[in-house]
């Protein structure tokens, strides 16, 4: 079991750029900073239909040599794309990268806009579907307690409806599965998680947290 604050940020949008990936973007960010002598870049990357996540980058000239990749805009880098780095080390340069921008102010908490969220009693529950490149897409369940101010994260890699089952001992599992079950259901009927032929969840993108 993960337990971890809840940290959604987004780059505030400040110019135009491009970057390299096999996806159509039509929005996009970008923030520099300074790392050890290096100069990277926090580009803020969303797509037609609402997916969003920010890339870490290092240039040499015009070439990219160290790319790394935030799924979801959640503080936290999920893959090196490029280059010869750990996801370690970049995770460490991306949070100071975070850290200078909230000191100039130059970033907005926004959650993924393919988020769904309700409250029960002294929880916040939460379903994110993340869209990835090349077939990399999962869910996020998230139980926020409000009283201590932890959440607890787990992940349904397949977005059918079963959370991965090496996450939690077996008792613990059968717990949260039900409580992921329950949290689908309750986004189905409000139309708010689709529901697929081929037996997926998958939630719908809020476009009012994809507008500026």
């Amino acid at each position: 079991m993960k337990i971890l604050k809840p940290f959604l940020i987004l780059i505030s949008l400040l110019i135009v750029v491009g970057c390299a990936t096999t996806e159509p973007r039509t929005e996009s960010s970008k923030f520099e900073f300074q790392f050890e002598e290096e100069t990277y870049e926090i580009i803020g990357l969303t797509s037609s239909d609402g997916e969003s996540l920010n890339d870490l980058v290092l240039r040499e000239g015009r070439e990219i040599i160290i790319w790394a990749r935030d799924d979801n805009q959640d503080g936290s880098m999920d893959r090196v794309m490029r280059g010869d780095i750990s996801l370690e080390r970049a995770n460490e340069i991306y949070r100071a990268g975070i850290r200078l921008a909230d000191e100039q102010g130059k970033y907005e908490q926004k959650p993924h806009p393919r988020t769904f969220e309700f409250t029960e009693e002294q929880f916040i529950y939460s379903v994110v579907t993340v869209l990835g490149e090349s077939g990399s897409n999962y869910n996020i369940f998230s139980v926020y307690n409000i009283e201590t101010e932890t959440v607890t994260k787990m992940r349904d890699s397949n977005l059918n409806g079963q959370l991965d089952e090496n996450q939690f001992e077996s008792e613990e599992y059968i717990q949260w599965q039900r409580i992921y079950e329950r949290a689908l259901k309750k986004g189905v009927n409000e139309r708010r998680i689709e529901r697929t032929d081929e037996g997926t969840y998958i939630v719908r993108v809020d476009r009012r947290l994809t507008s500026r």
